[in-house]
C-alpha cells in the first residue's frame, strides 16, 4: 500500500505521511526534548466536519474564555505519563516545546502523581489520565479547565462528544482532552460462533447478539451443547460495564431514587449466568481469562482494538497481511476420490470478527490534563492542541494505528479500504467503531452514576452469596444505600 493513496483517502490533501500502521513497540523512556519552549499558538481544526449544536450549558467564549494566555515560567514543561511510548510521541510532535517527560510504572502512577502534585519541587504541569481515575481528577481542584487555558468548547467541534462530556466538573467545565480513544464492541471467535450460533459472518452474528435476552439464551445453549467445555462469555464483570453503559435514565427523580426495569433485568441476567455457571467466572484480563479466549473455550468478549491487541494479538493496519495464520480461510475444494468423482469439503472457518454490543461504550482511553498549579498555560495549551486537535498530527497517528479524537479523520479511515483488516477477515474495524463512538452517552450526573455502580456491585455480590435473599430486598437496600450516599434520607 502506498502512503499517498492512504493520505488521499483520509484528507484528500497533498501531504506525505509514511504509512506505519504497526503494533506499538515501547522504546526507551524519553526524558527531555532539546528544543526551545514555545508560546501557545492556536491550531484551529481545518476539516469541514459538521459542528454540533451548541447548547445553553456550553460556556460562552466571550464571557468565560480568555482571549490569550501566557506563561509565567521559563522552565521546561513537566509531563507525567504511564506509557513509555508516549515519551516518543512527545519527542516526535512537540518539536518546538522544551519539556521533561517523567515516566511512571502504571501500577504506581496515581499515587506517584498525587504525591508529585503536592510537592514543592518539579510539580507536573501536564499529565496523562486513564478512564478509571478521570472522573475524580476532573471533579477535583487539582486540574485546570480548558476555558482557563484559552481552549473553548467550540474548538472541540470535531472531537467525539463523550470524550469531553465525561471530563467535566460540577460547573460543566471541561477538564481534560482525550488523546486516544477506546470504543468497545463484541469481539468473537468466528469458528466458535459457527458452532454456537450457527453463523459466523458479522452481519449474521450481530443479529443474534443484539440484546441481552438473546445473549443469555445463547449463553445457556453454548454451555449445554458443549457440556460446559465452552462458554459464550468468559466473565460477568465485563458484562456489568457494558450493560450499564446503556442506562440513560437518571437515578434521582423528584428527590427520590428511581429504579427502572433495567435494574430488574440486570439482576435476573447476572443471577442466571451465575446460578447456571454460564461463564468461566475468570477475572477480566487475568492470565487464565486470556488463556481461555485464545484456546477456544470462549466464544466472545467485550473490548476495544486496544483490548484486542492485548488479548488476541490484533495488529492495526496493513502489517497484518504478513500474518497469514491470523486471517480467516473459508475454502471449499473439490477433491477427487478413487472413482474420479469429486466431493465438496466443508469451509474452514478461522479468525475473529467484531459486531456492536447491545450498549455503546468504551473500555479505556487516554486523556491529557493540566495541573491547576501549572505556570506555563500557553505552552500547555499549545501541547494540547498539537496532540488532540492538530489535523496533521492526528492524521499521522491514525495511520499508525491510533484511534484519534477526530470524527472527520476516523470517518475517513472507516471509508478507506486500506484499513480493511486481514486479522478481522476483511472487516474495516473503524466502519463499526466510529458509529459506536458517536453513540456513546455520558450521564449528566457522573458522581451519582459512580455511587450507583458501586452499590450495584456490592449488593449483587451479597445477593449471589446468599446474604441477601430476594431481588426485592436487594432493590430496597439499593434505594436505602443511595439515599444515604446522596443525603436524601
Amino acid at each position: 500500500m502506498k502512503a499517498g493513496k492512504i493520505m488521499a483517502a483520509i484528507l484528500a490533501a497533498s501531504m506525505a505521511v509514511p504509512f506505519c500502521a504497526c503494533k506499538r513497540n515501547p522504546d526507551k523512556e524519553t526524558e527531555t526534548s532539546p528544543s526551545e519552549s514555545a508560546t501557545a499558538t492556536t491550531v484551529k481544526p481545518t476539516d469541514s466536519a459538521t459542528e454540533p449544536t451548541v447548547t445553553e450549558t456550553e460556556p460562552s467564549e466571550s464571557e468565560t474564555v480568555p482571549t490569550s494566555v501566557e506563561d509565567q515560567s521559563s522552565e521546561p514543561l513537566i509531563i507525567y505519563g504511564y506509557d513509555k511510548e508516549f515519551g516518543n510521541i512527545l519527542k516526535d510532535y512537540l518539536v518546538d516545546v522544551e519539556f521533561v517527560y517523567e515516566y511512571v510504572e502504571p501500577d504506581k502512577y496515581i499515587q506517584t502523581l498525587n504525591e508529585a502534585l503536592q510537592s514543592e519541587e518539579q510539580k507536573p504541569d501536564l499529565f496523562m489520565m486513564d478512564k478509571d481515575n478521570l472522573g475524580s481528577f476532573s471533579e477535583s481542584g487539582k486540574t485546570m479547565d480548558m476555558d482557563s487555558l484559552g481552549i473553548p468548547r467550540s474548538e472541540l467541534y470535531d472531537q467525539f462528544a463523550y470524550t469531553y462530556q465525561v471530563a467535566v466538573d460540577a460547573d460543566n467545565k471541561v477538564k481534560a482532552l482525550a488523546f486516544e480513544l477506546a470504543p468497545s464492541v463484541i469481539i468473537y471467535n468466528r469458528a466458535l460462533a459457527k458452532q454456537a450460533l450457527g453463523v459466523y459472518e458479522p452481519s449474521d452474528v450481530s443479529a443474534k447478539l443484539s440484546d441481552w435476552r438473546t445473549i443469555l439464551d445463547y449463553a445457556h445453549d453454548v454451555n449445554i451443547n458443549s457440556e460446559g467445555a465452552v462458554k459464550l462469555l468468559e466473565d460477568r464483570e465485563q458484562l456489568h460495564d457494558v450493560y450499564w453503559a446503556g442506562h440513560t435514565e437518571p437515578w434521582v427523580k423528584d428527590g427520590k431514587i428511581a429504579v427502572e426495569t433495567d435494574f430488574d433485568q440486570y439482576i435476573l441476567l447476572q443471577e442466571s449466568l451465575f446460578a447456571e455457571s454460564l461463564t468461566a467466572e475468570q477475572t477480566p484480563f487475568s492470565r487464565e481469562w486470556a488463556s481461555d479466549i485464545n484456546t477456544e473455550k470462549t466464544v466472545m468478549f467485550f473490548g476495544s482494538l486496544q483490548t484486542a491487541a492485548d488479548v488476541i494479538g490484533y495488529v492495526p493496519g496493513h502489517e497484518e497481511k504478513q500474518e497469514a495464520d491470523n486471517g480467516a480461510t473459508e475454502t471449499t475444494s473439490d477433491n477427487a476420490d478413487a472413482t474420479g468423482e469429486t466431493s465438496e469439503t466443508e469451509p474452514v472457518i478461522t479468525g475473529w470478527g467484531i459486531v456492536p454490543a447491545p450498549s455503546a461504550t468504551y473500555d479505556g482511553g487516554t486523556w491529557l490534563m493540566v495541573a491547576s498549579t501549572c505556570e506555563k498555560k500557553a505552552t500547555a495549551a499549545h501541547v494540547l492542541r498539537i496532540l488532540t486537535l492538530d489535523k496533521d498530527t492526528l492524521t499521522d497517528l491514525a495511520v499508525k494505528g491510533y484511534f484519534v479524537n477526530s470524527r472527520s479523520i476516523m470517518k475517513r479511515c472507516a471509508e478507506d479500504p486500506n484499513f480493511i483488516s486481514d486479522f478481522l477477515c476483511g472487516q474495516n474495524p473503524y466502519a463499526l467503531l466510529v458509529p459506536e463512538a458517536e453513540k456513546i452517552q455520558i450521564s449528566s450526573d457522573p458522581l451519582t452514576d459512580r455511587y450507583a455502580d458501586s452499590e450495584i456491585k456490592r449488593l449483587l455480590d451479597a445477593y449471589l452469596a446468599g446474604d441477601i435473599l430476594t431481588p426485592e430486598e436487594l432493590k430496597e437496600q439499593f434505594v436505602i444505600g443511595m439515599e444515604e450516599l446522596l443525603g436524601l434520607s
